[in-house]
Parts: C-alpha cells; structure tokens; sequence
C-alpha cells in the first residue's frame, strides 16, 4: 500500500513539473537576448555606414528567417532541445554573416537621409495601431506582439538604409511596401489564431 501511495505523489509530482515545463516549454531568453544584440549590431552598422542597403536587406531577412523558424518550433507550444540548438546554429549564422557584411570593403556614402515616403510611413502607423489595439483586446499575447514590434524596427532599419544615400528608388519603394504587406498578413494571423492573452 505503502508503495502505492509512493508511486501516486511521485506520479503526481512529475506531472506538475511536466506541466510547469510545458507552460514555459516555449520561453528562450538565451535566443531573444541574442536576436536583441543582433538587431542592434544592425541598427549600429546602418548608422556607421558599415552596411550598404543590399548588405542591410540581407541581414534584416536572416534575422526575420530565424524569428520565423522559431515561431514554427513553437507553435505546437513546445521548444525542444533539439529545436533549441537549431536556433542557436542559424543565430551563429545570421551572426556571422552581420559580421562579414559589416567587415567588408563595402561601406554606404555617408549622405544624409532626405527622402520621404508618406504612404510607406501612413502603413507603418496603421500597422502599429494595429498592434496596440490587439494587445488591449488580448488578441495578441505579449510575445506575439513583441515579435510583430521587431519585425517592425527591422523594416525601419531596411527604410533607413534605403534612404541614406538621399534616394528611395522605385524597386526600394516596391521592396518596402512588400516587407509592410508581409507584416500586415502576420498581424492578422497573429490576433486570429488560437493563442489570446489570458484576462
């Protein structure tokens, strides 16, 4: 009887700590603490000149590739260890390619920004809107709308690096309105899906 009573507290015990695993199962600050240092090794090589725009075009996308792959990984509420390392490898990558393109031999001209695009600033607006009101309705869990808020700072970066030499061509400008579509789609996927911020 005894060892009956046993089995059950530890059966019990394990599927506590099991649920506790699994309600934070999806929490990583080693990966985020990363993406933040690699958003920010972006943000300072735009403003050095270190990254031409090509060159800031391609880093912003690695960055929004691994932030994708890793809302996959956590989509069915889990973030195993082996999901765990795959992040870690393409943040190695993604970190490694920010380094390059910031030590090449290519460097923006030193031009300030004087060009405006108020339909590509009017859609960012909408889209932060967008996302403040989902946070208030709870459509959106904090992570969710940290993740679109980033996303968001990337193409602002892009947009920066695009208008730095005094320019925003037509394929920039085409480029821009395509990275706010891409978000616009992820916003609304985002406040539709089965996640909502508890009450």
């Amino acid at each position: 009887m005894k060892s009956i009573v046993m089995a059950a507290v530890a059966a019990a015990l394990m599927s506590g700590f099991a649920a506790e695993g699994f309600a934070a199962g999806t929490r990583d600050p080693g990966v985020n603490a990363r993406q933040a240092n690699q958003r920010a090794r972006v943000e300072q090589g735009v403003k050095s000149g270190e990254l031409t725009r090509r060159e800031t075009r391609k880093v912003v996308e690695e960055q929004r590739d691994v932030r994708q792959l890793e809302r996959a990984y956590k989509s069915d509420g889990t973030l195993t260890a082996r999901e765990r390392a795959d992040l870690h490898h393409e943040q190695n990558q993604a970190s490694r390619s920010i380094y390059r393109q910031k030590h090449d031999a290519q460097d923006r001209p030193a031009v300030p920004p004087t060009v405006r695009d108020p339909g590509v600033n009017e859609r960012q607006a909408n889209q932060t809107g967008r996302i403040v009101q989902g946070v208030k309705t709870g459509e959106l869990t904090r992570d969710e709308a940290n993740e679109l808020r980033t996303e968001r700072r990337d193409i602002r970066q892009l947009e920066q690096s695009y208008k730095s030499d005094g320019t925003l061509t037509t394929g920039e400008r085409k480029d821009l309105h395509q990275q706010l579509n891409q978000q616009s789609k992820e916003i609304y996927e985002e406040k539709h899906d089965e996640e909502s911020r508890p009450n």
